[in-house]
């Protein structure tokens, strides 16, 4: 059994509210994630704040999602996956760059598998990479900019990965079609 609440906008800390009735006009119905970020206001009002700015790089939205994609397969969180998968898929991203992350296989494009590797590497090494890895990132065509955005986009993912993980999120309706498990459990 779950320890943790899953609130709502009837029931949860005050602080929480507005964020939690915002999220269900834009989406419709509240995502199950957000309804237990609710329980610390701070988490929740920071991963609200961090998805508006997340979505405001210089990235496109395809290069966006390589970098999210992979943090959530380095992290092997399955709601943030299946969650990503679907809003790629319903955004018109190819699905043959969504399958390759989903599956660890590779790019075809050097650019983006530049992106996911540069990524990829951040996480797995806390932001200690090498002058290699660094001037292959600039060498594909990105910028200071795109590197330390990506710092951003990791802490956004680590916000909701870890939450998952705590808690044991439940995939929302929507995402089910897209549902993954890591390999090694597979």
């Amino acid at each position: 059994m779950n320890q943790f609440t899953k609130y709502n906008f009837y029931n949860a800390p005050e602080a929480s509210i507005a964020k939690l009735e915002a999220a269900q006009s834009s989406f419709g119905k509240l995502p199950n994630l957000l309804g237990y970020m609710a329980a610390a206001p701070a988490l929740l009002n920071s991963y609200v704040y961090m998805s508006e700015q997340v979505s405001h790089t210089e990235l496109s939205p395809t290069e966006r999602q390589v970098v999210m994609m992979t943090v959530n397969r380095f992290h092997e969180c399955r709601y943030c996956m299946a969650g990503h998968s679907q809003y790629a898929q319903s955004n018109g991203i190819d699905m043959g760059i969504i399958h390759a992350i989903r599956d660890d296989t590779p790019l075809d494009n050097h650019k983006l598998a530049t992106l996911r590797s540069f990524t990829l590497n951040m996480v797995k090494q806390r932001g200690v990479v090498s002058r290699t890895l660094v001037d292959a990132f600039f060498k594909a065509g990105y910028s200071q900019q795109n590197a330390l955005e990506i710092i951003a986009m990791i802490a956004f993912k680590v916000m909701s990965n870890y939450t998952n993980h705590l808690v044991g999120t439940e995939l929302d309706g929507i995402s089910m079609s897209m549902r993954w498990t890591p390999a090694n459990q597979r």
